[in-house]
């Protein structure tokens, strides 16, 4: 795995609130559709990769980790981005090693983000 592919740490927010503050000028309004567009997209993306992972089905996991990295990187979800980054580009290069051992933080990431999504003051 390169490095631009590195997996987030621990310094790295689930959402990055400050950042969408400052990118939409506070409006608690556009924060709100935001995070609505997001509820509305991403659990189906989710669930497609899992039903993908189990059939391995690496096309879908590319183009729909692909789908899911943008919304999480709209969105203001870094870690999640990241995570889905390495699991778009593995598919892509067909490296179900790297793949596999990604499941778990995949899952564990998304879960996170939608516990701090409860959390948010923003919204």
């Amino acid at each position: 795995m390169s490095a631009d592919l590195a997996l987030p740490g621990p310094e790295m927010p689930v959402i990055d609130e400050s950042r969408l503050m400052a990118e939409f000028g506070g409006d608690k309004e556009i924060l709100a559709e935001l995070r609505d567009l997001f509820l509305e997209h991403a659990p189906p993306l989710y669930e497609a990769i899992k039903q993908a992972l189990g059939d391995q089905d690496l096309a879908v996991i590319a183009r729909d980790g692909h789908s899911l990295k943008g919304a999480c990187a709209t969105y203001g979800a870094p870690r999640l981005a990241m995570v889905c980054k390495v699991i778009e580009m593995a598919a892509k290069a067909g490296d179900w090693e790297t793949i596999d051992a990604q499941r778990q933080l995949f899952s564990d990431e998304y879960e996170k983000v939608f516990e701090a999504i409860g959390n948010l003051s923003a919204c």
